[in-house]
């Protein structure tokens, strides 16, 4: 369980911020994710990725279900003492995972209701920015897991990723990039299993 005293690591949703422009550069929406667990009074990275809707062809593999689902994979079904932290709040499909995976906390930078701003003014035939608004609060509410949701950490540089492009990088929808669908992996404590991949 994630103890109330919990305050997000700006560190985390940096990497985060990171693997977003890695995701933009690729053509690909600019989001990122990283799950981190809770170990004593250490907070490690377990997994961080970017963002495949795009370069996978999937409209459904959001960079947070996909690392929810890697992360279950090797740790279990339940994810109590790990943090999900993205630069855009999770999605209802999203915020169901982190039900399903009782997940133990999850920090996002910028709403749905930003994303939905954004597209309504700026979005272009390759980048829509849809938004599903549906609060992530609410849906872990419904859900009946409650657990701490900090929203509009680092809102700001999360916000700047919106109209990030990569200098060389926007494919064309007949040619999307190529990719490994594999999110990143921190080295794993002993004796815990390596996570299983397809």
């Amino acid at each position: 369980m994630i103890p109330a005293s919990f305050k997000p690591k700006r560190q985390f949703m940096e990497l985060a911020i990171a693997e977003a422009r890695r995701a933009g550069d690729r053509g690909d929406y600019p989001i990122g994710a990283v799950i981190t667990r809770l170990e004593g009074r250490r907070e490690v990275v377990i997994a961080n990725a970017g963002n495949r809707v795009k370069t996978s062809g999937s409209s459904i593999k959001h960079v947070e279900l996909e690392t929810l689902k890697y992360v279950s994979s090797g740790y279990g079904r339940y994810l109590p003492d790990f943090v999900l932290y993205t630069t855009h709040e999770p999605c209802a499909m999203c915020a169901g995972a982190c039900v399903w995976s009782k997940i133990g906390a999850v920090v996002y930078g910028v709403s749905q209701e930003d994303i939905a701003a954004y597209g309504r003014k700026h979005a272009t035939e390759y980048y829509r920015w849809r938004a599903c608004l549906i609060p992530c609060q609410y849906v872990l509410e419904k859900g009946d897991h409650h657990v701490p949701v900090i929203g509009g950490f680092l809102r700001d540089k999360c916000h700047q990723l919106f109209s990030y492009r990569s200098p060389s990088r926007e494919p064309s929808p007949r040619q999307p990039a190529r990719v490994s669908s594999r999110p990143k992996v921190a080295s794993r404590p002993k004796g815990r299993p390596r996570p299983r991949t397809r």
